[in-house]
């Protein structure tokens, strides 16, 4: 969802941004990249420890990594932007995963 609806939704307009200062528009866009790659990392380490529990620690990296997003992503818009979760809910999307990965290291 993140590399196909957002690069259009979002990595394409930010890239024709011409307002946009180069360095800006070019550092916002390898920050689009990392989160690819960050999220593509909390999948593949729950999939990877949910068929071999000898690798709990890619499950437990995950669920960290997903709960300093989460917290990341919930306390930009109170505390630094001043904006609603309405205009930035990316921080919620976490929540379920960080809960979710910390049930499963109690359960596993």
């Amino acid at each position: 969802m993140h590399l196909f609806l957002g690069g259009r939704d979002i990595a394409r307009p930010l890239l024709a941004a011409a307002e946009l200062d180069e360095t800006v528009r070019y550092v916002q866009y390898f920050c689009w990249h990392i989160a690819t790659i960050m999220l593509a990392f909390l999948a593949a380490g729950f999939a990877i420890a949910g068929v071999d529990s000898t690798f709990v620690a890619l499950a437990q990296a995950a669920t960290l990594l997903s709960g300093l997003i989460a917290t990341l992503g919930l306390g930009i818009p109170l505390c630094v932007a001043e904006i609603t979760y309405r205009q930035m809910p990316q921080g919620w999307l976490f929540v379920p995963v960080t809960l979710l990965g910390a049930l499963g290291l109690i359960a596993g």
